[in-house]
């Protein structure tokens, strides 16, 4: 696989998880939240839940066919940079960097290979975790305070 390719398919997976609009070949849009992605080829299946159409209707899931996707464009923009947070949690936590691997596809931290780090918390149990807990919450409200100039 290319670098380019592997980059693409990263970036796609990144979606996973935030709300999208999906336009398609004949002009119809859907905006929901992106659940699941089969990268085939040059095709690119997805589902989306919680979702609308261009008329408003509420739809709890809807499966794409890939073939017919022509855009797909990010509403929010993902708070959690696993790169980062991986960063932020060594110096907070004087962890070594060795026991910290980032896995950039699905945008996790592990730790210690006993603890995972995503956009949704903390997996895992005990007083580590806990901390880690903690050191996850300051860095979110890091992010989500707005930037002043």
């Amino acid at each position: 696989m290319s670098e380019a390719t592997r980059r693409l398919r990263q970036e796609l997976y990144s979606l996973l998880d935030h709300v999208v609009v999906v336009k398609l070949s004949d002009g119809t849009k859907y905006e929901g939240r992106l659940k699941g992605l089969d990268v085939d080829g040059l095709t690119l299946h997805m589902v989306l839940e919680d979702a609308r159409d261009q008329s408003g209707s509420e739809l709890p899931k809807v499966f794409i066919s890939g073939g017919r996707v022509s855009e797909i464009i990010l509403k929010e923009r993902a708070l959690f940079n696993a790169k980062e947070f991986a960063a932020y949690v060594i110096e907070r936590l004087k962890v070594r960097p060795d026991a910290v691997r980032v896995d950039e596809i699905l945008n996790v931290v592990r730790l210690l290979d006993r603890y995972v780090v995503s956009e949704r918390g903390v997996e895992g149990s005990g007083p580590f975790a806990e901390k880690l807990y903690s050191v996850w919450q300051e860095y979110m409200e890091s992010k989500s305070k707005p930037r002043t100039s």
